[in-house]
């Protein structure tokens, strides 16, 4: 058995994969609406993906099981196996899909600041590059455009010491919880945008390949390590966002366009540029991102060779993707497309926490503390409290 390297793991997927439009978006406009009073539960959100991905990671390495495989061996002998199947595999293509709407039309609002182009004709163009780099699988074109979602990261960064932040009341924000009047359905999407549900089989099939080979133990400490690293850091960056936006005295925001000058403080006369270009980036890459999960998801869930070229994973990817543009092309506004998006991950998310957390305490390879496992918990009941009060939100506004 291999003793690893100094690798860090995979969480930087999951950075790269939840800090999307939707990330920049529903921060930006938390921020723009209800100054910063939601920051608290970015940090919730942030503490959150730490626990659930540690779980689904643990899983992928000490097991050898990404979710899908585990739902799949853990209902082998249960009578309710094709019911608890069909309603995960439901909700992750739903989950990706909705997503993959929010991100195509990230894109396209983002391309759309930079040409002149019908954004009907931006929605094919933008999926026919997904489905091109999730056909030809194009690394190199995925790593330039991440680059790009970086340097947009550093714009927000260097945007939060530019900008005039109240650093009292942001300081407030941060550690005070509380939900102001029309806010709670924004807190849902913000927990959505960063605990993101694909994310957790995304991970656990990740972490399982790369680590496979080495010593698990060792392994697992070192993905806890790497995700230490680097889950901070996307929690950092939608901070800034955050903050950034809350300097913005425009009142409510009905566009993409009057986001842009968030991060005029850093990017000048450039702003509306390097908006356009990293939210382009950041739903480019996302674009691919979704698709892809769900089909790994689905892959795993039923069994499917790992193979690409395989006919099921195939149509998985291509239904999102389509579904994702579908909705892109008729949806009147990116913003509420990517803000219903994200609250509707968040709502879904309750279910799938608690679905990681009965694997956590089903598997043998190591003994969990029980401290931990109630973190899981905690996470979990809190998640599911935020879900209900916003059905009951939804249901007073339709009352």
């Amino acid at each position: 058995m291999k003793r690893p390297r100094l690798q860090l793991g995979t969480s930087s997927l999951v950075v790269a994969a939840f800090v999307g439009p939707g990330t920049v978006l529903t921060c930006a406009t938390a921020g723009i609406d209800f100054g910063y009073t939601l920051g608290w539960v970015l940090l919730f959100s942030v503490g959150a993906t730490f626990v659930l991905q540690s779980f689904t990671a643990g899983a992928g390495i000490l097991s050898g099981l990404g979710m899908g495989e585990a739902l799949r061996q853990y209902t082998r002998d249960s009578s309710m196996r094709w019911v608890v199947i069909s309603l995960v595999v439901l909700g992750l293509w739903a989950g990706t899909a909705a997503f993959e709407t929010g991100n195509i039309a990230g894109a396209v609002a983002g391309m759309s600041s930079l040409v002149e182009v019908p954004e009907g004709t931006l929605v094919f163009l933008i999926g026919g590059l997904a489905a091109m780099v999730l056909f030809l699988q194009l690394r190199r074109v995925t790593g330039i455009l991440a680059g790009l979602v970086l340097l947009m990261s550093v714009v927000f960064l260097v945007t939060m010491f530019l900008a005039p932040v109240d650093w009292s009341q942001a300081f407030q924000g941060l550690i005070l919880p509380s939900i102001p009047e029309g806010g709670v359905l924004r807190s849902v999407a913000l927990v959505g945008t960063t605990v993101v549900t694909y994310n957790l089989f995304l991970h656990g099939s990740a972490a399982k390949k790369y680590w496979t080979g080495f010593d698990s133990q060792i392994s697992w400490r070192r993905e806890l390590t790497g995700m230490a690293i680097f889950l901070p850091l996307g929690g950092v960056i939608s901070v800034a966002i955050l903050l950034s936006g809350a300097t913005l005295e425009t009142g409510s925001v009905g566009s993409v366009a009057a986001i842009a000058p968030v991060i005029r403080p850093a990017a000048g006369p450039f702003a509306e540029l390097f908006f356009g270009i990293g939210l382009f980036a950041a739903g480019i890459t996302s674009a691919v991102t979704a698709p892809l999960a769900a089909a790994c998801g689905v892959r795993e869930i039923f069994g499917w060779p790992d193979d690409p070229g395989h006919a099921g994973f195939r149509v998985v990817w291509i239904s999102v993707l389509l579904t994702g543009m579908g909705f892109a092309f008729y949806g009147r506004n990116p913003l509420e497309i990517i803000i219903a998006a994200q609250a509707a991950n968040g709502l879904l998310l309750p279910f799938i926490a608690g679905f990681v957390l009965l694997l956590a305490t089903r598997q043998k390879a190591v003994s969990l503390p029980r401290w931990y496992l109630g973190l899981g918990v905690l996470v979990t009941l809190i998640c599911a409290m935020m879900g209900v009060r916003t059905l009951l939100w939804v249901w007073g506004q339709m009352s």
